[in-house]
């Protein structure tokens, strides 16, 4: 048998049902078939395969991520009808945002969730208020804003951001044992400080019109061992509230799994997510070598993966990335108020050399390396 042929039934077994959680086969067979191939197109990437570049240099999307100037104002003005016709009480955060600042809860603010298909501006806003306070509600969250507790939960390295993206070219979001205390180093001293943490880097991510457009992918690494006290399933009850309440569109999730424990881990969360996450939820089981190959016959790049061969977690690209945001951040606040956004003003970064960055993270409060 061919080794092309060999890929793609490994591919097909993962992404059909390489699950043990029948409850989730279940669900899939109840939505329709149009529901179904929309799932199918998340897992495989197919949207962000088939778009094309012209000579100008301008994005040419498919039919799905077409977006018409007049097709865009409908759905905003549709969006804004139904966030009226709410009760008062519903309206929450949300109003206190538009109140505050009209600016700040614009179209692109806005356009985000409706890209997001399923996520939920309203208990974005409250679960914002809840984690940085109203002060912070309408303006850009950045590194400043984060205590010192939060900083080490996100230098960590447990939340990162890859390098490469897959084959759909969407960012894959990398989390190691699933965000966990482990014996070696602690993720988070306060469960707030991973939620926040958490908060910070899709917020940073959710600027790029690509990520809006093409969602992400996600890699759960847990391998290697177990946490050191057990499962926080309240850390992940609260987490899995912050994925319906922030504008990415999770395409994918891949737990990567070696023992039993962590099947139980698992099956439990997966029963804590909400509909459209779990229909896109694929187990992959193995030794760290058998999930490397399982994850790149998906189109994960797993030779960016931040994660040795005995499952130790690197951390020096992540730092560098926070570092190279500091420097952003750092350079706007500096500059009189723009109405740029985040993903234009990070084209700064590129002015940045690179030993500067490094010398950033040489002095970062929390720079190490787990194992």
């Amino acid at each position: 048998m061919s080794e092309s042929i060999i890929t793609e039934k490994l591919i097909n077994n993962i992404l059909e049902w390489a699950t043990e959680l029948k409850h989730t086969a279940r669900e899939f067979a109840r939505l329709s078939s149009h529901e179904q191939a929309h799932v199918w197109n998340d897992l495989t990437g197919d949207e962000g395969r088939r778009r094309t570049f012209g000579t100008d240099g301008k994005e040419y999307f498919t039919k799905g991520l077409f977006e018409p100037d007049d097709l865009v104002e409908k759905a905003l003005k549709d969006l804004d009808d139904e966030i009226e016709k709410l009760p008062s009480d519903q309206k929450g955060a949300l109003e206190k945002a538009m109140q505050m600042s009209k600016d700040y809860v614009s179209s692109n603010f806005r356009l985000k969730f409706l890209r997001a298909e399923k996520f939920d501006a309203h208990l974005a806003a409250e679960q914002k208020l809840e984690l940085f306070g109203e002060e912070k509600l309408v303006r850009e969250i950045i590194q400043s804003d984060l205590d010192e507790d939060d900083m080490a939960s996100l230098s960590s390295g447990y939340l990162q951001v890859l390098n490469g993206l897959d084959f759909g070219e969407r960012k894959v979001i990398f989390y190691y044992k699933a965000l966990s205390n482990i014996v070696e180093h602690d993720c988070y001293k306060h469960r707030e400080n991973i939620f926040r943490s958490f908060w910070y880097v899709m917020n940073v991510i959710s600027a790029s019109e690509d990520v809006q457009k093409l969602g992400v992918v996600n890699v759960v690494y847990n391998l290697g061992g177990m946490p050191r006290s057990g499962i926080d399933y309240e850390k992940s009850r609260r987490l899995a509230k912050l994925f319906k309440a922030i504008p990415v569109r999770f395409c994918s999730f891949y737990p990567c799994i070696d023992t039993k424990f962590w099947t139980i881990v698992v099956e439990t969360f997966s029963v804590i997510i909400n509909r459209f996450l779990l229909m896109r939820f694929r187990i992959i089981e193995g030794d760290h070598e058998e999930v490397m190959l399982k994850l790149k016959a998906v189109g994960i790049p797993s030779e960016v993966l931040p994660v040795t061969d005995e499952s130790k977690l690197l951390v020096d690209d992540h730092l560098k990335w926070l570092a190279r945001l500091k420097m952003v951040e750092e350079a706007e606040a500096l500059e009189p108020p723009s109405k740029r956004s985040r993903a234009e003003r990070e084209l700064k970064i590129e002015t940045f050399d690179p030993e500067s960055i490094s010398n950033l993270c040489k002095n970062s409060l929390s720079c190490y390396t787990v194992g």
